[in-house]
């Protein structure tokens, strides 16, 4: 995920913060508590600290127009959340970011982080993940629509299977 290196005298370090999050059961009590490590990518400054970006959005047309055919032809559809996917994103730039409070290196607490993936709050974080999962769907087959895309398709056993991705959930539809 990162390296521990000396501070770049050149570089932006990007400063970080933990978010912390109390999950609650339906009834109300406490069911889990939640902390998440995050880049506050909003000190990044395009094309020093990332040349692009990439908003995971499939088209609301898409959405609906693949539910009405999955329900015209009698389809399942399944809906699913990518866990922890802006984790994934394997990063090209150089991105530097301070380490988290309270898991400081011993004997490198000035030391910073160098980042091989990405981190929830980077700015390339959502391309990265969809560079990923774009690769992943290409290599087993999968067809990128020329209108959308964030939507792919693909034929087994002469069935249709076609997945909507939005940022990191997936709508997967299909004939049994």
């Amino acid at each position: 995920m990162w390296d521990v290196v000396p501070r770049p005298g050149d570089k932006l370090v990007v400063s970080s913060r933990w978010l912390y999050k109390v999950k609650q059961a339906t009834d109300g009590s406490v069911e889990k508590h939640k902390a998440r490590f995050v880049a506050r990518g909003f000190s990044q400054v395009e094309g020093i600290d990332y040349d692009e970006t990439f908003a995971l959005v499939a088209r609301h047309s898409s959405i609906k127009s693949m539910l009405a055919l999955s329900a015209q032809m009698g389809w399942k559809i399944h809906q699913m959340d990518a866990k922890m996917s802006f984790l994934n994103g394997k990063i090209e730039e150089e991105v530097y970011i301070e380490q988290p409070e309270g898991f400081e290196t011993f004997d490198h607490e000035l030391h910073v982080f160098r980042l091989k993936r990405a981190l929830y709050g980077l700015k390339q974080a959502h391309r990265a993940w969809y560079i990923r999962i774009n690769n992943y769907f290409t290599r087993l087959g999968f067809t990128k629509s020329e209108a959308d895309t964030n939507l792919y398709h693909i034929m087994v056993e002469d069935k249709p299977l076609i997945i909507v991705l939005y940022v990191d959930d997936l709508i997967l539809i299909g004939d049994d």
